[in-house]
């Protein structure tokens, strides 16, 4: 009765430890909150930043909304002063000169309006990929980050494209603005060797 006994208390313990180690895992694991990119900068936050691409591989040429979430958590304004694809696509255009605004523990984005048009793609690019995007804060810093280019499914095909611009309309050299708008310009810089 004693090995019995014996037997199950072991047997209890070691039932007991493994579900010890679920729940460690379970707690530990990340797990992603949505299928953007995410980034931290000092007093800046980059959330769900991604880019909506054609289901067909797109044209060089062809101009993608970039939509994302920037929450300021310092306490001074700051501003997203350029974006880079290194190469991926000629500029990126933010929608106000001088670049775009976000105020002290406050968040821009996180709207079906994109932030960032990337403009004039330089090689077919498809869905289901990522390219490397380096934003440039005027206080925060500078982080690079591989940005998914999502396909235009699901809620994604409520998001709104650039001001003036169709979706996945046919390569042009610069969308139509709002009457007294221009947007403000990063080029990219070319590929070594380009």
């Amino acid at each position: 009765m004693r090995a019995i006994l014996a037997a199950l208390c072991v047997a209890a313990a070691a039932v007991t430890a493994a579900c010890g180690d679920m729940k460690q895992d379970f707690y530990t694991q990340t797990i992603p909150q949505n299928d953007g990119a995410n980034a931290d900068l000092p007093g800046m936050l980059i959330r769900n930043a991604f880019i909506i691409g054609p289901l067909q591989p797109a044209p060089p040429g062809t101009d993608m909304p970039m939509y994302m979430v920037l929450l300021n958590q310092s306490g001074r304004t700051d501003r997203l002063v350029s974006v880079d694809t290194g190469g991926v696509f000629r500029e990126a255009r933010l929608p106000t000169p001088g670049g775009l605004e976000i105020p002290a523990g406050k968040y821009v984005g996180g709207t079906p309006f994109p932030q960032v048009l990337l403009a004039g793609l330089t090689r077919p690019l498809r869905s289901g990929g990522t390219i490397p995007v380096t934003f440039r804060f005027q206080n925060a810093g500078t982080v690079r980050v591989q940005v998914p280019v999502l396909p235009p499914g699901t809620w994604r095909s409520t998001y709104s494209p650039w001001p003036g611009m169709s979706p996945f309309a046919s390569p042009s050299p610069s969308p139509a603005l709002s009457p007294g708008s221009s947007p403000a310009v990063s080029p990219s810089p070319s590929p070594a060797g380009s």
